[in-house]
């Protein structure tokens, strides 16, 4: 796996380079200090550690759309001190696959990275619980309007699926995910195109939409950002990780 550190403290990024090497003897890390060095990295990559502020070069907001405009295959998660649940919220809007506080203690930082190593979706608990104002009807056509999360809206019908049994518990919605839909949608969630999951997958991109259009109707979400919340707040681990743990894994 190929993976970049990005953050303006090396000491920092050696330490994590440590930890994600010590994790994953496969693992190959780059580190930039800057964004700009960053953003001029030759790709591809499969992961991207990001910080947020980088003094004089951006704000932490246009940074993630930056890196996923220059990076699109890459999975982008954040790893910041920050902790305004609101921000991280939008971080997540504008392309981030997840977020992980530098403010966590080793134990919780090294569950994050184990579960994002596995291609699960990582958001802590402090950002779960917060719930955003509900976006009106206007500013969700504007969205689409604009783009945003334009390659998994109305992708299409969605094939016929079995109605989830009326469970009221957390984990009912992943009964009525085949295993197929799960890995489109964590890949979905992971910023991800139609088109890339498909030839990552080896899968038609008409099969792709319907996968992710069927996942996003079951867990009740319309766009990615959403989808990523439902994913981390389910614990969801690709299909083989969660075959080889025997159950969900707690990604928070």
């Amino acid at each position: 796996m190929r993976t970049l550190i990005v953050d303006n403290e090396t000491m920092f990024c050696e330490t994590m380079q440590f930890m994600l090497e010590d994790l994953n003897p496969d693992m190959d890390c780059e580190i930039a200090t800057t964004l700009t060095g960053a953003l001029k990295k030759k790709g591809p990559f499969d992961l991207i550690l990001l910080d947020y502020w980088f003094p004089g070069q951006s704000d932490g907001d246009s940074g993630v759309e930056r890196m996923r405009e220059a990076h699109k295959e890459a999975t982008i998660v954040m790893l910041s001190g920050l902790t305004e649940p609101e921000r991280v919220h939008e971080l997540i809007r504008r392309g981030a696959a997840g977020f992980v506080s530098k403010e966590s203690d080793v134990q919780t930082l090294l569950r994050a990275l184990r579960t994002i190593l596995a291609g699960g979706v990582y958001v802590p608990d402090f950002a779960l619980r917060y719930v955003p104002a509900p976006q009106s009807a206007s500013q969700h056509r504007a969205a689409l309007a604009s783009g945003e999360d334009a390659d998994f809206q109305h992708s299409g019908p969605a094939h016929n699926w079995d109605e989830p049994d009326d469970d009221t518990s957390p984990s009912a919605p992943l009964r009525a995910l085949t295993q197929r839909q799960i890995d489109c949608l964590l890949m979905a969630a992971q910023g991800k195109s139609n088109r890339v999951i498909a030839s990552e997958l080896f899968l038609a991109e008409n099969t792709v939409k319907t996968h992710v259009t069927a996942a996003f109707k079951i867990l009740g979400v319309r766009t990615r950002a959403e989808a990523v919340f439902r994913a981390a707040s389910l614990g969801l681990l690709p299909s083989s990780a969660r075959r080889a743990n025997g159950s969900p894994q707690a990604s928070r």
